[in-house]
């Protein structure tokens, strides 16, 4: 307890106050009590500086007893306005202390903390680990936030001893998707991060706020390994696909015709998306088309962005990133009834392909119908490949 009246035993409680603080502030289980401590350690300012200023007070007043070792009172009294002087300055600054904690507790006043999130529960989760060059990855479900579907994930460099944990892998509406699936959306990410970092080198002087996701060290190491992360981009554990069958274009939409069409996705699913777009779909008059045109697969061609989602014959592939969204039906599959109704026929247009660089690019049409040919035939091996897509 604090005497006010003998300056030594309170300086010296001070002191075991202050290093019982440096102790307790490593660490804060509700970071709502940093206020109050701001708030009584800019006391303990306001006091310091009272008690520098006394100090030096203290000092010019008994200067006429001051002496050195060897009895010069002159010098003792030198040195004692000297250390007046010294804490006067000392003061001074502390005035600048005492104003920037002020407006540091200013600041943290206007904070609301929630509470913390339950620590998630990954006892019975499903994991999946892959190695993509020098990282390790490993993701596993989260529980959804709202309609969206998440995952969470570790990155870790066993060389370096780093390691990076998110739960904000969001893998769309609708159903979980696999493990598998998760670890394709991760190396998604981790390769867009790495093109990023490859630019800021390669671009020293500019300044664009490019991708922060990840750490550099993550991003420098998905850099240094593209090849591993487009093994696992490229490989597709979730899209159907079936040796003995080809896919045709239904509808492209890109723009604003696409984020109509995503919003849908956001609000009701990727189900109800296919629902609309199956209006586009005139059976074989759609198929004619994409075989004069040359909009035939031999599995959905998906960029590096894109996600996939399937309902009965039909397969839709779109990118928020890129607002572009594509159905394509599987040949020789009639329009499903039960999706969407056939409407009055889209405007006439060429359904256009992504390429290998995401750009869009529309093929000429074709108009050479000749009796007894094999669409198919003419089209041999993989159709079209799967574009790499934009960077984030």
């Amino acid at each position: 307890m604090p005497t006010f009246t003998h300056p030594v035993d309170d300086a010296a409680e001070a002191s075991q106050a202050l290093r019982g603080l440096a102790h307790a502030t490593r660490t804060f289980t509700d970071p709502a009590d940093t206020y109050p401590v701001l708030g009584d350690l800019l006391a303990g300012v306001r006091s310091l500086r009272q008690v520098l200023d006394q100090l030096a007070a203290a000092h010019i007043g008994g200067r006429s007893r001051a002496h050195d070792d060897a009895g010069n009172q002159t010098a003792g009294a030198t040195a004692a306005l000297a250390a007046a002087d010294e804490l006067h300055q000392a003061g001074t600054l502390l005035d600048a202390v005492h104003d920037r904690v002020n407006a540091a507790m200013s600041q943290s006043g206007r904070i609301a903390w929630h509470p913390a999130p339950e620590p998630l529960d990954t006892s019975g989760a499903v994991r999946a680990t892959v190695q993509a060059g020098k990282l390790t990855l490993t993701v596993w479900p989260d529980a959804p936030l709202g309609e969206h579907q998440r995952y969470a994930y570790l990155i870790e460099h066993p060389a370096t001893g780093q390691s990076i944990e998110g739960r904000d892998l969001f893998t769309g509406t609708g159903a979980p998707v696999s493990p598998a699936r998760a670890l394709r959306e991760l190396a998604v990410f981790l390769s867009a991060a790495g093109e990023s970092r490859q630019y800021a080198l390669d671009h020293p002087g500019d300044h664009t706020d490019h991708d922060g996701a990840f750490p550099e060290w993550v991003a420098d190491a998905a850099r240094r390994n593209p090849d591993s992360l487009a093994e696992l981009i490229d490989h597709d554990p979730d899209l159907p696909h079936t040796p003995d069958r080809r896919w045709v274009s239904v509808v492209f939409l890109q723009g604003e015709d696409a984020d109509r069409v995503l919003d849908i996705i956001d609000r009701d699913g990727t189900d109800a998306a296919i629902d609309h777009l199956t209006g586009h779909d005139f059976g074989e008059e759609t198929t004619q088309a994409a075989l004069e045109n040359g909009y035939v697969y031999d599995t959905p061609p998906v960029g590096t962005l894109d996600r996939t989602a399937t309902h009965g014959s039909y397969t839709l592939t779109y990118s928020p990133f890129l607002s572009h969204v594509s159905l394509l039906r599987a040949h020789h599959a009639a329009p499903d009834p039960e999706l969407g109704a056939v409407a009055t026929p889209a405007p006439a247009s060429a359904p256009a392909s992504v390429s290998a660089a995401g750009t869009v690019e529309r093929a000429p049409a074709r108009a050479r119908r000749s009796e007894g040919k094999d669409w198919f035939a003419r089209r041999p091996g993989a159709s079209v490949s799967q574009g790499r897509g934009l960077a984030l």
